[in-house]
């Protein structure tokens, strides 16, 4: 059977749809953990991105954030990223406690680490579904830094070899 010519813009779309999905799962998860509180998502950005242009897609290099990154084995290999802002997470962190632990001590961290671990294997059982792919996610890791040294430390564990890599970026609120 000849092979179907398939456009990259189309290779795109499927990409979108299938962040679209694992989003929404991911969503539904948070908002599960929130006692179902209504969690609203951007449809997907997806994009082959120049890496000196990374750090901007999440505020800006110098943006001061939590970041919990979760490294993942599978016939495709990637880092899984969840950025939060400090006061978003500290109102996370009250939320799921019903106290104001510090997100800077160990409770808050925790409760970090958790919701990152949560939202993204959410997002990654989706993908598994629908790609028929087995997604084995490491524990996950917590930084407090400034996003572009986030990004920098995921890209260079990575080893990276090309100039561009596939981003798909999703914002919840």
């Amino acid at each position: 059977m000849p092979e179907l010519p398939i456009s990259e813009e189309f290779k795109l779309d499927v990409l979108k749809e299938m962040g679209n999905i694992g989003a929404g799962n991911a969503a539904t998860a948070l908002s599960t953990l929130l006692n179902y509180e209504r969690v609203n998502m951007h449809v997907p950005e997806v994009s082959f991105c120049p890496l000196v242009d990374i750090p901007d897609l999440m505020g800006g290099a110098e943006k001061s954030v939590f970041g919990i990154y979760i490294r993942v084995f599978s016939e495709v290999s990637f880092y899984a990223v969840f950025l939060i802002d400090f006061e978003s997470a500290q109102t996370l962190v009250a939320s799921l406690t019903g106290h104001d632990y510090p997100v800077m001590e160990e409770m808050g961290r925790s409760v970090l680490l958790e919701v990152g671990n949560i939202v993204t294997a959410s997002y990654l059982n989706a993908l598994s579904h629908l790609t028929n792919l087995t997604f084995l996610p490491d524990p996950p890791l917590l930084a407090v830094d400034m996003a572009g040294a986030i990004l920098g430390t995921v890209l260079a564990e990575t080893n990276v070899a090309e100039d561009h890599i596939l981003v798909l970026k999703t914002t919840f609120v």
